[in-house]
């Protein structure tokens, strides 16, 4: 019998909430984790996966050793207070912004809502976000209207869809799309203008599909 592929795309919280349930300590976990997520394209991380002290530090020890095996992250900034000790409606705290900086550093591609890019990143206009970036990453906004704008593969754009409260399928939909046509990701540094490199059909296309899903 041969093992089940490795999905294209792998969700961090969900994996580790699996493997967690064996009590291991975080480098145990790491070895557990690593068979996968070394062979998997795209690792799906969100804010609540660096709540918790083993998960934050499971993440970190896991990305050390993936991102050389050519792991990209996609960074789901999906803001829960809740989970974080804090109040319905509160603005991250500066301790919870300097845990996420260093993985918005080393994302390809970020979601976040337009409210989450104010705070999180002091801008909403997703091709600032993207400039203000080491990796440079795709960046898309959702409005709570089923808006979409983004920086992509070079490009930028905007769209209205139907997915209001269909947001993270949205965002999972879109990295699984961008797993299996990398290259409408573009290249790290790329920007709008005479740089762009993706296919403009192709990427609406995923977009549109994304918000279809």
């Amino acid at each position: 019998m041969t093992d089940p592929p490795i999905p294209a795309v792998i969700d961090f919280s969900a994996v580790f909430k699996e493997a967690h349930a064996s009590h291991q300590t975080p480098a145990g976990l790491v070895e557990t984790l690593m068979p996968d997520v070394s062979k998997t394209s795209r690792l799906l991380i969100t804010s609540d996966s660096l709540v918790g002290a083993t998960e934050s530090t499971t993440l970190t020890m896991v990305l050390e050793r993936a991102i050389p095996h050519g792991v990209a992250i996609a960074l789901d900034v999906a803001w829960q207070p809740s989970s974080w000790g804090l109040a319905p409606g509160s603005k991250p705290t500066p301790e919870v912004l300097r845990r996420l900086h260093p993985l918005a550093q080393e994302a390809s591609l970020i979601r976040c809502t337009s409210e989450e890019a104010d705070e999180f990143f002091a801008s909403h206009d997703p091709l600032t976000i993207h400039r203000s970036l080491s990796q440079c990453p795709g960046v898309v906004i959702t409005g709570i209207d089923g808006s979409v704008e983004w920086c992509i593969g070079g490009r930028i754009g905007t769209m209205e869809t139907r997915m209001p409260n269909e947001q993270e399928h949205f965002f999972s939909s879109l990295i699984k799309s961008f797993a299996e046509r990398p290259e409408l990701l573009g290249n790290a540094g790329e920007g709008p203008g005479t740089d762009a490199v993706a296919d403009p059909d192709g990427l609406t296309e995923a977009l549109l599909s994304a918000a279809s899903t």
